[in-house]
């Protein structure tokens, strides 16, 4: 912004507990709520549209969807003989195991 641009304020209502914790997380990112509501608004305009998508489906619903979504991969996977054996997948994991062990 030029030092020149008109400041307006911006006033609205929400949830003491929304706030304190929204507050909470902005100071681990080092931002306040004014920095972060000009950050939202910037976007807005740059997108000219919400920069987050609005959903009604729960964290749980949305988990169970894409683990569904894996499963029919993996199986399309097995149906087409692509993919690894159990056992050469076995040995992967435990190469990883030890290498984690030793960091």
């Amino acid at each position: 912004m030029s030092q020149t641009e008109e400041k307006s304020r911006v006033s609205f209502r929400t949830d003491a507990k929304l706030k304190e914790e929204a507050t909470k997380v902005l100071s681990d990112m080092q931002l306040d709520l004014t920095t972060a509501f000009n950050l939202f608004l910037d976007q807005v305009v740059k997108q000219n549209k919400l920069p987050f998508e609005i959903t009604n489906e729960t964290a749980e619903e949305k988990e169970i969807k894409e683990i569904r979504a894996r499963v029919l991969e993996g199986l399309a996977d097995v149906e087409s003989n692509r993919g690894v054996d159990a056992e050469s997948y076995l040995k992967q994991l435990n190469k990883k195991k030890e290498t984690l062990e030793n960091e």
